[in-house]
């Protein structure tokens, strides 16, 4: 039996994780480049923006703590945090929402609240 094929389906497993694990942060910090560079627009918009950014950043980190915890992310985890998860599904949905309706990085915000979404889905799903 070879193990090599085994393992490259692996180390490809693991790259798409690791990636969509980090594309958020990456996404958020090039917002807010975007929200440094924008002079031009009026200060609702700039404080919904910089708002948009910390929310989904926050929520990416709860994902990663509750994960690193072992809260979420396995087969029988337990019905309390399954309902906490459903809030930030639910909170996840709204802030992809919001952020599709700011003005200054809406396409790198909107994706970085979409894969946000798409994590806790997916834990949701596993659970």
């Amino acid at each position: 039996m070879n193990p090599e094929p085994l393992l490259a389906v692996s180390v490809i497993r693991f790259s798409i994780a690791v990636i969509w694990g980090l594309a958020p942060v990456v996404l958020i910090a090039l917002a807010i480049r975007d929200w440094k560079k924008a002079s031009g627009t009026e200060p609702r918009t700039r404080v919904m923006t910089i708002a948009v950014a910390l929310a989904v950043l926050i929520d990416w980190a709860v994902f990663l703590l509750l994960l690193a915890r072992g809260f979420i992310g396995g087969f029988g985890t337990h019905y309390v945090t399954t309902r906490l998860a459903n809030w930030f599904v639910v909170g996840s949905l709204v802030l992809l929402v919001v952020a599709i309706a700011t003005k200054v990085a809406r396409g790198k915000l909107a994706l970085a609240s979409l894969l946000v979404f798409a994590l806790w889905v997916g834990s949701e799903i596993v659970a």
